[in-house]
């Protein structure tokens, strides 16, 4: 087996295997640890029948990390306002 490896490029995670070239989704070093490669695939999926070969994965990748971290943000601050409101104890 041949294993595709590119350097440098975050979003090679997210290639899926061909032939007798294992990806580095399907590599063993990322066996159970990199995950959710089927809501990324959904997306695309989505985009390339909207708008096709215009978006890669490592720029889905690159927005849904930035979504996140806006979203996780607010919830913290969100949070951090009404927890002097609480009656925990």
């Amino acid at each position: 087996m041949t294993y595709l490896q590119f350097q440098g490029c975050d979003g090679s995670v997210l290639l899926d295997s061909s032939g007798t070239i294992i990806s580095e989704k399907r590599s063993n070093p990322n066996r159970n640890s990199a995950r959710g490669f089927e809501v990324i695939d959904e997306i695309k999926s989505a985009l390339e029948k909207a708008c096709p070969e215009t978006v890669s994965c490592a720029d889905i990748l690159a927005i849904a990390a930035r979504d996140s971290t806006v979203l996780v943000s607010i919830l913290f601050i969100f949070w951090h306002s009404l927890y002097p409101y609480l009656n925990l104890g």
